[in-house]
């Protein structure tokens, strides 16, 4: 029962931070309809990349879908899923996809950490877990160091939005590329986490471009 409303706890949270740090640039219906669809991706492409991933882990289509009682989820699979969610839909709507991703991080990072101390206590505290949920933690405290500062970084003149999302994404998954070597993880996750962090990476020299709009 503990578990599952810490889950709950989190959704709601994430719901509620989601509408209250974007209401004021966006339209509220729009974002509310945002914020379900980016937990949906959140959650069915984290459940399904760990079962690909661990392809065997589950035997029938039940306990693929039984995420209350079996545990499994891809929290790199889950960030690719509400990338994907959230830049399909700011593109439909024509929205500048860095600045709306950096005003949404905290939401998503808060829901993250939620479903992490959820698998923490689940797990009996593993020492693995813990470190996952210690990044998040302090991928947060980054996070607004870096939202309410980079603009006054003289080496970063274009001052575009977006740079406090990218440079955390970039720092999160470089960690973590190291703590899936020390733990030998799958290689898979060590690829997907290289990728995303080179992206970012790429992402930071395009937004600190004077002559591109983004």
């Amino acid at each position: 029962m503990t578990l599952g409303i810490l889950r709950i706890i989190g959704i709601i949270v994430f719901l509620y931070l989601f509408w209250r740090n974007l209401k004021d640039n966006y339209e509220s219906p729009k974002i509310i309809t945002l914020s379900w669809l980016t937990l949906l991706g959140f959650l069915v492409v984290g459940r399904i990349g760990y079962g690909l991933i661990h392809f065997g882990v589950w035997k029938n289509f039940s306990e693929w879908i039984s995420v209350w009682n079996i545990p499994g989820m891809s929290y790199i699979g889950a960030c690719l899923g509400l990338f994907l969610t959230s830049l399909i839909y700011i593109k439909k709507q024509g929205w500048k996809f860095f600045a709306f991703m950096e005003d949404s991080l905290s939401a998503f990072l808060v829901l993250i950490g939620f479903l992490l101390a959820d698998e923490l206590v689940r797990t009996k505290f593993e020492l693995i877990n813990l470190i996952y949920l210690g990044i998040v933690i302090l991928a947060y405290f980054l996070y607004r160091f870096f939202k309410g500062r980079y603009r006054s970084f003289v080496w970063y003149k274009s001052g575009k939005k977006g740079f406090a999302f990218l440079v955390t994404t970039f720092l999160v998954f470089l960690g973590l590329i190291g703590v899936f070597l020390m733990f030998k993880d799958k290689i898979v996750n060590v690829v997907l986490a290289s990728i995303i962090s080179l992206l970012s990476l790429i992402g930071l020299f395009i937004l600190g471009d004077v002559k591109k709009k983004i």
